[in-house]
C-alpha cells in the first residue's frame, strides 16, 4: 500500500501541498482561498483513488466515516427543507474526505512543521484583525455586544473553539518532548499560547474558557507524572500559564460572570429537552434533516424563550434530532474509532502530534456536550490534525525514527 502512495508523482505532490497548506492559512481567514483549497484536495485524491494510487483502509474507522456522511444524505430525504440538509450533506462529506485523504497520503517531518508554522501564523493574522474590529469598530447599536470573531469562521462561540484547538497545538508542540519532530521556536508557540489564550477569555465562551484551564491543568499532571516535558524550566512556565488565567479570571468581574453563566443551564436545557422531544415525535431513525432545527418551535414542547432552535447546544442530541439514530450511532462510532486509532498510534510513537490529536479529540468531546463543534472549520481543523496523526503509520522516515 505504502508503496503505490508513493508512486504519486511531482505534479500531484506540487498541487496537493499547495492546497494542503493553502488550507492552513485559509481556514481563519479567507472563505474564497478555504473553498478552493478543500476541492483541490478532495478532486485530487478522487484522481489518485482511481489511478489506484491511493487507497483507504478498510476497517471500522473507514466505514463508519463513510457512513456518517451516508446518514447524512439519508436524512435529507426526511427533511422539512431538503435543499437546506444537502448543503449540509456538503459540509460533512468534504470534513470526511478532508479526513480519509490526509490521513492516507504520505507527509514528511518537515511538511508537518511547515503546515503548523503556517496554521500558527494565520491564527494570528485573524486574531489580531479580529481585535482591530472589536476595539475600534464596535456595535453602533447600544443595546447590542460587540463579540470578538475570528473573519473567515464568524461566530463568536466557532471562533473562540478555533483558538482553543490552535491553543492546544501549540501547547503541545511546546511542553512535550519529541526527538522525532524539530521544535518550533519556543518564543512563536509562547507567543501564540498568550495570544489565542487572550482571545479565549475576551469572546467570553464559558466552555472555551474552562477547558482551555482544564487542559492546562490536565497536561501538567500528564508531562509530570509521564516527564515527557521538553525541561524542567518549560514546566515552570507552564504552571505560570496556568496561575495567571486563574487570576485573570478571578479578579476580571466579566470572565468570572461569563464562567459562571456557563453553569446556568436551564435555556439550553429547555432547548435540548424540546430537541428529545420533538425527535420522538418526528423521525426516530432518520430524523428531521440536518441544518433543519430551526424548523421547530421549542415552545410546542417546554418553557423556552427561543421561538425556535437554532441547534440544541450539543452536539449529540443535535445529531439525533436532525439525523436520527442512525446518524448518532455513525458519529459516536467514528470519533471512538478516532481515539482508539489514535491511542493505538500513540503507544508506537508518543509524539507530541498524536498527543495534540487526542486532546483535540478531548477537547471535542467535552465541548460537544454544551455546543457543536464537528462542522465548518472547526470540523475541518480536527480532521486534520486527526489525519495527519494517523498519517504517521504510512511515513518511512518516521518509522525508522
Amino acid at each position: 500500500m505504502i508503496d503505490k502512495i508513493r508512486s504519486v508523482n511531482n505534479w500531484s505532490q506540487t498541487i496537493f501541498l499547495s492546497a494542503f497548506f493553502g488550507l492552513a492559512l485559509a481556514l481563519p481567514l479567507a472563505e474564497a482561498l478555504k473553498q478552493i483549497s478543500v476541492i483541490v484536495i478532495i478532486l485530487l485524491g478522487i484522481h489518485l483513488i482511481f489511478k489506484k494510487e491511493l487507497k483507504f483502509e478498510e476497517n471500522l474507522l473507514t466505514y463508519s466515516a463513510v457512513g456518517l456522511v451516508l446518514s447524512s444524505l439519508m436524512s435529507a430525504f426526511f427533511a422539512f427543507n431538503t435543499t437546506e440538509a444537502l448543503k449540509a450533506c456538503i459540509d460533512i462529506f468534504r470534513i470526511i474526505m478532508i479526513f480519509l485523504i490526509i490521513k492516507n497520503i504520505p507527509l514528511n517531518l518537515n511538511q508537518l512543521v511547515i503546515f503548523n508554522k503556517i496554521l500558527f501564523f494565520s491564527m494570528i493574522v485573524a486574531l489580531l484583525y479580529g481585535l482591530y474590529q472589536f476595539y475600534f469598530f464596535p456595535n453602533p447599536s447600544p443595546d447590542e455586544i460587540t463579540y470578538l470573531k475570528l473573519h473567515s469562521i464568524g461566530h463568536v462561540n466557532h471562533s473562540s473553539i478555533y483558538l482553543l484547538l490552535v491553543f492546544t497545538i501549540a501547547l503541545t508542540w511546546l511542553f512535550y518532548r519529541d526527538n522525532r519532530f524539530p521544535n518550533i521556536s519556543t518564543s512563536l508557540l509562547l507567543f501564540i499560547i498568550i495570544s489565542s489564550l487572550a482571545g479565549i477569555f475576551i469572546t467570553g465562551s464559558r466552555a472555551t474558557m474552562f477547558t482551555s484551564l482544564l487542559l492546562m491543568l490536565l497536561i501538567f499532571l500528564l508531562f509530570f507524572i509521564t516527564k515527557q516535558y521538553r525541561n524542567t524550566k518549560l514546566l515552570v512556565i507552564l504552571a505560570i500559564l496556568t496561575i495567571i488565567p486563574l487570576i485573570v479570571l478571578f479578579s476580571s468581574e466579566y470572565s468570572l460572570e461569563r464562567l459562571l453563566l456557563g453553569f446556568n443551564m436551564i435555556h439550553r436545557d429547555a432547548l435540548m429537552e424540546a430537541s428529545i422531544r420533538a425527535w420522538v415525535e418526528h423521525n426516530i431513525f432518520f430524523g428531521i434533516g440536518a441544518d433543519n432545527s430551526h424548523y421547530i418551535n421549542p415552545q410546542d414542547y417546554t418553557e423556552s424563550v427561543f421561538p425556535i432552535i437554532p441547534h440544541a447546544h450539543n452536539t449529540y442530541i443535535t445529531y439525533l434530532l436532525e439525523r436520527g439514530l442512525f446518524g448518532l450511532s455513525l458519529y459516536v462510532i467514528f470519533i471512538f474509532s478516532v481515539l482508539i486509532a489514535l491511542s493505538k498510534q500513540y503507544a508506537k510513537t508518543k509524539d507530541r502530534l498524536v498527543t495534540a490529536a487526542l486532546l483535540i479529540w478531548l477537547v471535542n468531546f467535552l465541548i460537544s456536550s454544551v455546543n457543536t463543534t464537528f462542522h465548518d472549520e472547526n470540523g475541518l481543523l480536527m480532521v486534520l490534525i486527526w489525519g495527519l496523526a494517523l498519517n504517521q503509520q504510512l511515513t518511512p522516515d518516521r518509522r525508522q525514527s
